[in-house]
């Protein structure tokens, strides 16, 4: 039998018909959840005075989880949030928090996070309060929840108003059921 060489007219088909095959493997691997209220909870906790937790969360978000479920350790990450959307508890400290002293939800209507995972880490930027900043939130499941966190410096996104009642940190919070993330990190 004689060998082929690489430009011979059956190499070069057998190569087409191998990239197109795994092309379409590695198209139908790939999965994307959605990130939203149904699916997912996206929060934070600042502490009042530096002791006293307080907890927020948002009602109206939208995003998207994209993965492989081969290597569920590399994904990308998009989450689009409605400021306005907030929910506290506690309708006077909520007031307060989306107004011009804290997040200026009329002037800042929205924050964005997208980022890509690296194995128990997910790098990317966070938009909000008219700044983009890079933050990286761990990887963690605790109580069947597969979850991101990360504290954030209030002042990195010029968020510097009433610092006892927020501290200087917040730390943001996403998560969702593990039956919507395959093979969460341990």
């Amino acid at each position: 039998m004689r060998e082929l060489c690489p430009c011979h007219p059956r190499t070069l088909l057998l190569l087409a018909l191998l990239a197109c095959g795994s092309s379409t493997m590695a198209l139908a691997e790939q999965r994307t959840q959605p990130l939203d209220p149904a699916h997912a909870e996206v929060g934070f906790r600042a502490y009042a005075f530096g002791l006293v937790p307080i907890d927020g969360r948002f009602a109206r978000f939208s995003g998207q989880l994209t993965f492989d479920p081969a290597t569920p350790s590399q994904c990308r990450v998009e989450v689009r949030v409605e400021v306005a959307s907030l929910e506290i508890g506690d309708a006077a400290m909520q007031a307060d928090v989306l107004s011009p002293s804290l997040l200026d939800a009329a002037a800042f209507p929205t924050l964005a996070y997208s980022g890509a995972c690296r194995g128990e880490v997910i790098d990317g930027t966070l938009t909000m309060h008219g700044a983009t900043h890079p933050l990286s939130l761990s990887i963690k499941t605790t109580d069947g929840r597969y979850s991101a966190e990360a504290p954030m410096h209030r002042r990195d996104w010029g968020i510097t108003g009433r610092p006892l009642l927020a501290g200087p940190t917040v730390r943001i919070r996403v998560s969702a059921p593990i039956s919507v993330v395959p093979n969460p990190p341990r």
